[in-house]
């Protein structure tokens, strides 16, 4: 790839770009072992006939095809993610009625093992094109040392929710202005005290690119039990959005890269979104709060405003928080689909 002139991304390593003599990006590729993927303009097309010379190409495709296991549609300059395909091949758990009965019971090592694999195809899943389904598929993974019949019910239960609401993800131009500082990337985060069958706590958040308009395109993802025991939802929902702006940073600068060929992380500010008002407050207050440790994660932040890379945190109602759903078992998400399918935000 390097010597046909790409760029090696410093963040990616599996990414590389090509910059003309403007300094603009024109052409992108990342591959995953031996399954390439790339766009670009007309002159990409030149470069892309000097690697597959050098590649023996199996099978190509463009605009509607299958990568790495996730259905792609380009139409209209819309970019659809999907997985429809994998989703249907999804089998639920064979268990007799007579063995449903006792919902506490430990499970046969056959049984474990059955319940670990469905895990694994639902975590891909739910990582890959279905947010709405992480936290569930999460909280029976943390758990699966003590697996029970109930877990086995429980995961019947995602795969046929799985099946019978699906979702295709939208990709597309967030603004026609890319002048530096226009783009910016939205990060909500939440968390739940204390509602892991450990007594642990969850964290979540929601990373996407967004422009001037209120249109956005998803990038990633994360519902992950908290690193520590914490004391207080301050506590816990300070330690989700440390968490992510970690990840949005990284993404800023991946994006950087791919859009200005910069890897400059500052290039993407951050706006970030909770429903914690006591996160909110503690943000904007000169105020010490009394805990120690949550001190250290504070001014963490804090420091991030004052570089301008998080641009600002702004408060929101509980039933307009996206990551909501990251969290919390039950939890609506409704808004989420509704976000994602639409690709504009209303926040």
């Amino acid at each position: 790839m390097v010597e046909c002139g790409a760029t090696v991304s410093k963040v990616d390593p599996a990414v590389f770009y090509w910059v003309d003599s403007s300094d603009q990006v024109y052409g992108i590729l990342a591959c995953h072992v031996d399954d390439f993927i790339w766009g670009g303009d007309q002159e990409f097309e030149d470069i892309i006939s000097k690697i597959k010379s050098t590649f023996k190409v199996g099978k190509e495709s463009d605009n509607s095809f299958k990568y790495c296991g996730i259905d792609l549609l380009c139409d209209d300059n819309v970019i659809y993610l999907s997985q429809d395909s994998y989703t249907d091949g999804l089998t639920v758990i064979d268990i007799s009625a007579t063995r449903s009965v006792d919902k506490s019971a430990k499970l046969t090592a056959e049984e474990g093992h059955v319940l670990r694999s469905k895990v694994g195809q639902l975590l891909w899943l739910a990582h890959q094109s279905r947010p709405d389904l992480l936290f569930d598929v999460t909280k029976i993974a943390n758990n699966l040392n003590k697996g029970s019949v109930g877990d086995i019910l429980d995961i019947n239960k995602i795969i046929c929710k799985a099946k019978n609401s699906k979702l295709r993800l939208k990709f597309q131009s967030v603004s026609a202005n890319l002048n530096e500082g226009v783009l910016h990337v939205v990060l909500y985060t939440d968390a739940a005290l204390g509602n892991m069958p450990d007594g642990g706590s969850q964290a979540g958040y929601l990373i996407m690119l967004a422009g001037d308009s209120g249109t956005f395109s998803p990038i990633c993802w994360n519902s992950k039990k908290i690193r520590r025991v914490v004391r207080s939802t301050l506590a816990a929902e300070t330690l989700a959005m440390a968490e992510g702006i970690d990840a949005s940073i990284f993404i800023c600068t991946l994006l950087g890269e791919l859009v200005y060929g910069k890897p400059e992380a500052n290039l993407f500010p951050i706006v970030c979104f909770t429903d914690c008002k006591s996160l909110h407050d503690a943000l904007k207050s000169p105020k010490i709060v009394s805990e120690k440790r949550l001190h250290l994660e504070i001014s963490g932040i804090k420091e991030q405003l004052q570089k301008g890379q998080v641009k600002r945190v702004e408060w929101i109602s509980s039933d307009l928080q996206l990551a909501d759903c990251l969290t919390k078992k039950g939890a609506a998400n409704n808004e989420l689909r509704k976000a994602l399918h639409s690709g504009v935000l209303t926040t």
